[in-house]
């Protein structure tokens, strides 16, 4: 195939992807509710408040009840930047991705089934297994609520987290 043949089909998929995005978004939105939006309440609760909504009904109704793991889900973007800030930080930037997303992984396991936050480091593969940071249940608890707090405009919990992450490095 020759480069522009593959080009062509690649634009073709993107064109797709974007059709559907397009699509979808007028699907959800009611044109209606631009004429109202005049500061960043009205834009919250015109649009963004419903598709968490959505969101927060879709969790609860398919993976789970529980608080946190809606929360986790609602906001792992944010939480995995916090951790694998750290990670990153303290460990390197080698496989500091896989880390984070193991920790993810344990914390929705932890919420949604009570499933202690162990780590086997005496298994093959441990490359996704903290080795510094974020080794116990409790650190990894203690600092998903320190960034939990965090969100909601709380800083306090997130300083102490930080303080003893700090300290057990040191």
């Amino acid at each position: 195939m020759k480069k522009s043949k593959i080009k062509e089909v690649l634009n073709f998929m993107t064109d797709s992807i974007e059709q559907k995005e397009i699509e979808l978004y007028h699907k959800l939105i009611d044109e209606k509710c631009f004429n109202k939006i005049e500061d960043v309440e009205d834009f919250y609760f015109g649009l963004i408040y419903p598709h968490e909504q959505f969101i927060s009904g879709l969790i609860k109704s398919e993976i789970s009840k529980n608080d946190d793991v809606v929360f986790i889900l609602e906001n792992s973007q944010f939480i995995e930047h916090n951790f694998n800030y750290w990670v990153e930080k303290i460990e390197g930037v080698t496989c500091c991705a896989d880390k984070t997303r193991t920790i993810l992984r344990r914390l929705i396991e932890f919420y949604k089934n009570g499933t202690k936050i162990e780590f086997d480091y005496s298994a093959e593969y441990t490359f996704h297994l903290p080795k510094v940071i974020f080794k116990t249940h409790e650190s990894i608890i203690e600092f998903y609520e320190g960034v939990k707090s965090l969100n909601y405009g709380n800083p306090t919990r997130y300083l102490n987290a930080l303080k003893s992450l700090t300290a057990s490095t040191n």
